[in-house]
């Protein structure tokens, strides 16, 4: 009867808690939980989403399934029944008497009825005395158990960790929207700007070409009224001989006219080419002063807990906030360590890193597979290619028991770090004044990523590099 309950228990035990539903709820998406376990999940997750299939609830206050209610209630009865009859000890399934003796041919226990109906001619003996020559089995079952304890365990670990990544990931939708916002409204911002000044500019031509226009044809129109003032004197004058000849002097005077013969103005129309030639390029290289360009920027899927980064990525210290951050299997866990987003397994990448005032910190490369949730040291043997400066020591961390002093010069304040994958070698220097810090030489073979320890309130920065917008002319064939 007991074995038979298992798959009943299975189906009424809540998603949550894993126990039988107590006072259980239905949501609209058909699921159900123990309305104490749905509160507690709602309260870490206001978007009110099932735990199940993470459809959300149209209902604040999910009613009572009645039905489900009245199913574990007598399961739950007869359980307890069960377990009245097992502390009387165990009952025949087939005849209900005690089970008092254990069959050694059929290796089960038996009451006084199967003995003589189903095992004749068998083996018995007590049950004390099977149980005592089965402890090799108890012993099985025991590491068994065990060892399904433990898998439950791991499996509770990676089901928290799931929910934290869950509740992170909305997180995470919220600031990288409310950033991605925040970035384009500064470009908005600069292309209404942008407009509304090539707009004025076109405006104030078109006002001053205009206005030029306008004297020009009211002088014109002057002209015209003059020249045509003096055409109908002239006319009027041939008509009578007597005035003709009597003012033929004044009248040949007024005949010439002795202003110069106008000309359109060859600049008099609005300079289009220079307001619209190449305008989405000229704009665009106007753009360049809002944009950063990080050669690395930080992953923040890899931060340990205990630091904070930059909105932009580029830089790395302790948090004075204690973020809650998943324990994903990204995150470098165990020491105050961010990596780059990017992995390189090809070619040559260089940045540099403004370790600022920060007196304890340690800066390369390291190989992808490093361990980032046990503890070990950053040396060349467990993939780590890195220098370090602690209080007044710097050094490069060369093995496990020696770091090589970078003797002849205390740690400069911006570090250049060049990966040459394909040579297998990793310089740092001063990025100041060029000179050589130290050079690891190893033949790599795994991909690479930039690495960040930092244990100060300092941040380690990385610097930007100037962005320029080159056109390169195209060459006229002279076939």
């Amino acid at each position: 009867m007991a074995a038979a309950l298992v798959p009943l228990h299975q189906d009424l035990s809540c998603p949550i808690c894993l126990e039988i539903f107590s006072d259980p709820v239905m949501l609209t998406c058909g699921h159900s939980f123990c309305r104490t376990c749905l509160q507690k999940s709602w309260t870490q997750n206001p978007e009110r989403e099932c735990p199940v299939c993470r459809r959300r609830s149209s209902r604040e206050n999910p009613p009572a399934d009645l039905t489900l209610r009245n199913t574990c209630e007598s399961y739950l009865q007869q359980q307890k029944k069960e377990e009245g009859s097992r502390s009387q000890g165990a009952l025949c399934s087939l005849h209900f008497e005690k089970l008092n003796l254990f069959c050694v041919d059929d290796e089960k226990l038996v009451c006084g009825q199967c003995v003589t109906q189903d095992h004749q001619n068998h083996s018995f003996c007590s049950i004390s005395k099977a149980a005592h020559s089965h402890q090799l089995h108890k012993e099985t079952l025991h590491t068994q158990l065990e060892n399904l304890e433990e898998k439950l365990k791991n499996v509770k670990n990676v089901k928290d960790i799931s929910d934290a990544v869950a509740a992170h990931i909305k997180t995470q939708f919220q600031q990288t929207e409310r950033k991605i916002r925040e970035e384009f409204e500064k470009f908005y911002q600069f292309l209404r700007k942008e407009e509304e000044v090539r707009i004025s500019d076109l405006r104030k031509e078109e006002e001053k070409k205009s206005q030029k226009m306008k004297k020009n044809i009211e002088d014109l129109d002057k002209q015209m009224k003059e020249i045509s003032s003096r055409i109908k004197e002239l006319q009027d004058k041939q008509k009578d001989d007597t005035m003709f000849l009597q003012d033929f002097r004044k009248t040949s005077q007024r005949a010439q006219y002795t202003m110069p013969d106008p000309k359109p103005d060859s600049e008099a129309l609005i300079d289009v080419a220079k307001h619209l030639g190449n305008l989405s390029f000229n704009v665009w290289k106007k753009m360049k002063g809002l944009c950063t360009y990080y050669p690395v920027v930080l992953d923040p899927n890899t931060v340990n807990s205990s630091l904070s980064i930059s909105a932009d990525l580029s830089s790395v210290s302790l948090s004075t906030e204690n973020p809650q951050l998943p324990d994903n299997p990204e995150r470098m866990s165990v020491y105050e360590v961010a990596l780059g987003s990017e992995g390189f397994s090809k070619g040559t990448h260089s940045w540099v890193v403004d370790v600022g005032d920060s007196e304890d910190w340690i800066i390369g490369v390291a190989e992808e597979s490093v361990s980032r949730k046990e503890r070990c040291t950053a040396v060349p043997e467990n993939g780590f290619f890195c220098i370090w400066r602690w209080g007044s020591e710097f050094a490069a961390a060369t093995s496990e028991n020696l770091s090589e002093m970078i003797m002849g010069t205390s740690a400069p304040r911006l570090i250049r770090v060049t990966l040459f994958w394909k040579k297998g070698w990793v310089t740092f220097s001063n990025a100041e004044n060029k000179t050589m810090s130290y050079t690891f030489r190893h033949t790599f073979t795994k991909k690479m990523y930039p690495y960040f320890y930092n244990n100060s309130n300092n941040p380690l920065k990385i610097l930007s590099i100037p962005i320029a917008v080159k056109v390169k002319p195209k060459r006229h064939s002279t076939n």
